[in-house]
């Protein structure tokens, strides 16, 4: 009798043992799936923010460019070529100021002639640069171009800049001028017109700008640019 009664102890105990471990596992289960589910959450809502905080765009359209706040870089400037240098080329400063918000997209105008006519854009064209990226500025993309009152004015995609570095180069280079001004508070720029014509005059250079909260995502209108000469 105390044999079966040894007997039935062992047997109850191993039943304990099993459901024991299978609680164990079922628990050890739970908190890897558990943790499991919030690493995924984490990563959807990673891929949601950035999809929602992306950075705005400005459209490729003169009437958006119409509604922003602008900064004047250059205006009335003679400014022409000679011996393979500028004569009155612009040396400036454009400073950012603002708390927490950046440029989220913008525009650059240009608008110039020489003489009594628009430019002739075979070899006549702004000259704009930006540290190491920019010079003699390429119109075929621009979203305006036109002649007006015998100036010529263009509009571009401060995102979307081309470029040559030297006038007679073949190799087209892009850049980012949005970037650019959220790298640095101070960006320093060259501004010159490139034409043989001693009358050559920048009416104005200007960029418009729209800003953007990184943390929220959302349009702000506390940041601004401005201009130390």
């Amino acid at each position: 009798m105390e044999q079966n009664k040894i007997t039935t102890k062992q047997i109850w105990f191993g039943i304990f043992l099993v459901i024991l471990l299978t609680a164990g596992y079922l628990i050890v289960d739970w908190r890897t799936s558990s943790s499991e589910t919030e690493t995924r959450q984490e990563i959807i809502k990673e891929a949601v923010k950035e999809v929602i905080l992306k950075r705005p765009t400005c459209p490729d359209t003169s009437e958006s460019f119409a509604g922003l706040p602008k900064v004047i870089l250059a205006s009335n400037l003679n400014s022409y070529g000679d011996k393979g240098l500028f004569v009155n080329k612009k040396v400036l400063v454009v400073k950012s100021i603002g708390s927490g918000s950046q440029v989220a997209c913008g525009y650059l105008y240009v608008k110039a002639h020489a003489g009594n006519r628009p430019l002739q854009l075979k070899w006549e064209h702004p000259y704009i640069k930006s540290s190491q990226f920019g010079g003699h500025i390429i119109t075929d993309n621009a979203i305006l171009n036109r002649e007006v009152e015998k100036k010529t004015e263009f509009l571009f995609n401060l995102s979307k800049i081309n470029y040559r570095v030297e006038n007679n180069s073949l190799e087209v280079r892009k850049a980012d001028w949005v970037a650019l001004l959220n790298v640095s508070d101070r960006v320093e720029l060259e501004i010159a017109l490139n034409t043989a014509d001693k009358t050559g005059v920048l009416d104005e250079v200007s960029i418009a700008y729209q800003c953007w909260s990184p943390e929220t995502g959302q349009p702000t209108t506390d940041c601004q640019l401005t201009v130390e000469n």
